[in-house]
C-alpha cells in the first residue's frame, strides 16, 4: 500500500471514529431487550479447554460457536476468574462461588451421573445454592504475546464464552464470546475504539481478556434490570 492510499484509509477510520462520537453520528444504538429479573446469579470460576493433539477447532456446547481452542492451564484459568470476579465485586446480584466448592459438587455429581451435560450439571449446582441463574464462563484460548507493549513477534491472544443460564427452566438468557488476536491499527481500521479504550500498545493475554470480560460484563449489566 502506497503512502497515499495509507493516509486516506486513516482518514477514514477518524472520520468514522469522529461519526460514533457526534450527536447523532451513526445509526442510532438500539436498546438491548432486558434480562428477567433475577435476584441472585452465581459466578462459577472459569472452566478451561483442554484438546488433543490436532483438535484445534472445538464447538461450544452451550451455542454452537466454533472457536480455535487450545490446552489452558489451571493458573491461566484461575487469573482470569479473578478479572471476571472483580468485574461484577460490590454488585448484591452476583455471589461468588469459590474454586474448591464448584469442584467437589460437580465431583459428586459426576459420580452419579458420568453423561450429565454441562447445562445438567449448572443447573444442578444453581439449585444446590438456591439462586435464580448462574454466569457459566470457559477460556478456550490463552496465547500470552512474544515480546514488549511496543514491538512483539507474536500478538496475544484470547478466546472466552460467557453464558447466563436460568436455573428454573435451564434456559440461556444471554451469552457473549470474545475470540480476539490483537492486530496493529494499520491493519484493522475499524478496531480504532478498541484502541481508544486499551491504549496504543500491544496487550498481555491478561490485558486483552480484562477488555473483553469488561465488555461482556458491562453489556450484561446494561440488560439486567436496574436494583
Amino acid at each position: 500500500m502506497n503512502c497515499r492510499s495509507l493516509l486516506a484509509c486513516v482518514l477514514v477510520a477518524l472520520v468514522l471514529s469522529a461519526c460514533s462520537w457526534l450527536p447523532g453520528g451513526g445509526r442510532p444504538a438500539r436498546r438491548p431487550r432486558p434480562l428477567p429479573e433475577l435476584k441472585k446469579i452465581a459466578v462459577l470460576p472459569m472452566d478451561r479447554s483442554r484438546v488433543k493433539p490436532g483438535e484445534e477447532h472445538v464447538t461450544c456446547s452451550l451455542s454452537d460457536t466454533v472457536v480455535t481452542a487450545g490446552d489452558v492451564s489451571v493458573e491461566e484459568a484461575a487469573a482470569v476468574t479473578r478479572v471476571l470476579r472483580s468485574q461484577v465485586h460490590g454488585d448484591r446480584r452476583f455471589l461468588m462461588v469459590p474454586v474448591g466448592q464448584c469442584v467437589g459438587f460437580l465431583n459428586s455429581l459426576l459420580e452419579a451421573d458420568v453423561k450429565a451435560s454441562t447445562l445438567k450439571l449448572i443447573r444442578s449446582f444453581g439449585r444446590e445454592l438456591g439462586v435464580d441463574a448462574v454466569l457459566y464462563g470457559k477460556l478456550y484460548r490463552f496465547e500470552q504475546r512474544i515480546g514488549g507493549p511496543y514491538a512483539v513477534k507474536r500478538p496475544a491472544s484470547v478466546a472466552l464464552s460467557l453464558h447466563l443460564i436460568r436455573v428454573s427452566d435451564g434456559k440461556i438468557l444471554w451469552s457473549f464470546t470474545f475470540d480476539e488476536t490483537q492486530k496493529p491499527l494499520s491493519e484493522d481500521l475499524f478496531k480504532a475504539g478498541f484502541y481508544r479504550k486499551a491504549g496504543m500498545k500491544w496487550l498481555s493475554a491478561e490485558e486483552l481478556a480484562s477488555y473483553g470480560i469488561s465488555k461482556a460484563i458491562g453489556e450484561l449489566k446494561r440488560r439486567l434490570p436496574s436494583t
